[in-house]
C-alpha cells in the first residue's frame, strides 16, 4: 500500500513537471502561479541570487523568456523521491536558446524540492546546478 502511495505521488510530480515545462518553454509562464507554493524560493547557479516567493519566482521566468528565443529543451528522466508529504526531484536539461542575437547553450540539473499541501503538490524550492566542463 506504501509503494503505491509513493508512486501515485511520483507521478503527480512527474505530471506537474512536465506541465511547469510546457508552461514557460510555451510562452505561458503565467500558468506557474498555480504549481508554486506562496513562499517558493529559486536560486541561482551556486546557491546564490534568484527570487523568494510565487509572484518574484515566477516574473523570473517570465524576464527569461521576454528576453530569450527557446531553440530547443531536452531533459532526462526525472528522479523523484518522495516522504510522506515532502519530494525531491531532479533531472538533467540542455538549453539551446538566444538572448540579444547571441546563441547560449547550457546543460545542468534541475532541483526541485515540492510539498503537498490540501491535496495538492506545489513547488517550494528549486536551483539549478550547472554542468562542468566534460560532464
Amino acid at each position: 500500500m506504501a509503494f503505491d502511495i509513493e508512486q501515485k505521488a511520483r507521478e503527480e510530480i512527474r505530471e506537474l513537471l512536465s506541465n511547469i515545462s510546457k508552461a514557460w518553454t510555451k510562452g505561458h509562464p503565467e500558468e506557474l502561479e498555480g504549481f508554486f507554493h506562496e513562499e517558493m524560493v529559486i536560486t541561482g547557479p551556486g546557491f546564490k541570487g534568484g527570487g523568494r516567493g510565487k509572484s518574484e519566482c515566477v516574473k523570473s521566468y517570465k524576464d527569461f523568456i521576454t528576453h530569450a528565443t527557446i531553440r530547443e529543451v531536452k531533459e532526462s528522466e526525472h528522479m523523484i523521491d518522495v516522504w510522506g508529504s515532502t519530494a525531491v526531484a531532479s533531472y538533467r536539461f540542455e538549453i539551446d536558446y538566444e538572448v540579444g542575437g547571441e546563441r547560449h547553450n547550457d546543460a545542468g540539473h534541475d532541483l526541485f524540492v515540492f510539498a503537498r499541501e490540501g491535496g495538492k503538490w506545489l513547488a517550494v524550492w528549486r536551483t539549478i546546478i550547472p554542468l562542468s566542463q566534460g560532464e
